[in-house]
């Protein structure tokens, strides 16, 4: 089942006091992505792949196809044994009605012999034949039955195994989860696969996120909703953004901080979410977040 994982991108952050954000708090962090490693569900090896690194794809694209050939021979192979199954299934039930006719003949029979012999008109050996016949007929009807329910579980393990079957050539065709860009590919045409193989990595371009972190006094009055303005270390354009997140404790300052000093300050992580249709903002590009009151 392919997993949905959100990679977060070590961040800076260079904390704010920069004449940059005017006394507002903010600070600076690295463009992230939401991300899908999207693996492989079968083995077989890899007869077709139809992206590149940087390719657009859109939810339920093909991304690659692993040679489905022996997967559709046993299927032909397992639906003809059904069609078969399913024939012996028609005689079957048709021995049964022939057994439970025939059952019912020497019931009557039996009944017959029954009377004539409390009226004295049959033997005791009439008597003991009619019964036995009745017996075997009870016998062979039953046995028809069970036949039927043989063949009846033979006929679901092979719709079954028919249903596994299409669900793996389903499997040799992966498809994309989610609209985005392939940001990484860890496979070659020709490459012989194997379950849980990555196959590619696809970022998620049109909605990204940068985390800065606030001291305790800029992170007082920070809440769920708050607007913040982004942009990048050129300066220029301004993007929106929204703060979606929020630690519930403090921690130091991540350690690609610049100074010891700084590393040293219990801060706040503040998740900011920014709207990206034309992709301007790439992964791991460096920008300065300006939170508004």
């Amino acid at each position: 089942m392919k997993r949905l994982i959100s990679v977060l991108v070590p961040g800076l952050m260079l904390l704010s006091g920069c004449g940059k954000n005017d006394g507002l708090a903010g600070g600076s962090g690295l463009i992230e992505a939401t991300e899908s490693i999207i693996s492989a569900e079968t083995a077989g090896r890899v007869v077709e792949h139809r992206f590149d690194e940087g390719t657009e794809v859109k939810a339920g694209d093909t991304l690659v196809v692993i040679d489905p050939s022996n997967l559709e021979l046993e299927l032909a192979s397992a639906r003809a044994g059904l069609d078969v199954l399913k024939s012996q299934l028609a005689a079957a039930h048709v021995q049964v009605k022939q057994a439970a006719a025939a059952e019912d003949f020497a019931r009557t029979e039996f009944e017959r012999v029954t009377r004539l012999v409390q009226s004295g008109t049959a033997t005791n050996r009439q008597y003991d034949q009619a019964q036995f016949e009745l017996k075997n007929a009870t016998l062979a009807r039953e046995t028809a039955e069970v036949q039927v329910r043989t063949i009846q579980a033979t006929l679901t393990k092979t719709e079954s195994d028919i249903a596994r079957l299409e669900r793996k050539l389903v499997d040799c065709h992966p498809l994309s989860p989610v609209n985005g860009v392939v940001t990484e590919k860890f496979i070659e045409l020709g490459e012989l696969l194997s379950p849980g193989k990555p196959i590619a990595r696809i970022s998620r371009l049109d909605t990204v996120t940068v985390k800065v972190y606030l001291t305790t006094d800029q992170f007082a009055g920070v809440k769920l909703g708050d607007r913040a303005v982004v942009s990048t270390e050129s300066g220029g354009r301004e993007f929106p953004g929204t703060v979606v997140w929020t630690s519930d404790e403090a921690e130091f300052t991540p350690k690609n901080v610049e100074t010891k000093e700084a590393r040293a300050d219990l801060v706040y992580a503040v998740k900011v979410s920014i709207p990206n249709p034309d992709r301007t903002l790439k992964v791991a590009m460096p920008v300065f977040v300006r939170l508004e009151k």
